[in-house]
């Protein structure tokens, strides 16, 4: 293992999955499910970010297409913002998402904790 990979990987898995043997089943699924949704939420990030780099590459292909192409003479270097504002506006999707997905995670566990909690009640 390198240097940079001990850096990243503070703590090794071995480690980790000591400590989650030794909570609670309800513990363990807790920590299991935060560790699914910041996947979840690290995946759709990652995903946006390989979007917005090929729609800005297209984009920008684009823009000096439309460019060399364009009259003498004539005013176009507007065309070379619409790359950077596409690649705005899809970072801002892409993050909306993500948000979107983490807050879902975090309903549903409430849900379940609440429908756990009325079923020991009921049980009592």
């Amino acid at each position: 293992m390198s240097k940079r990979d001990k850096k990243v990987n503070a703590i090794p898995i071995e480690e980790i999955a000591a400590a989650i043997s030794k909570l609670s089943p309800e513990e363990a699924a807790f920590f299991l499910t935060k560790l699914e949704a910041a996947n979840r939420k690290r995946r759709v990030q990652l995903w946006g970010y390989l979007v917005a780099l090929a729609v800005w590459t297209v984009t920008m292909i684009g823009a000096l297409i439309y460019y060399t192409y364009s009259p003498p003479g004539e005013f176009v270097g507007w065309v070379f913002v619409v790359p950077f504002v596409s690649v705005g506006v899809l970072l801002l999707l892409f993050g909306k998402w993500a948000e979107t997905i983490d807050t879902l995670s975090s309903q549903r566990e409430a849900i379940a904790a609440e429908a756990k909690r009325e079923s020991e009640k009921k049980s009592a």
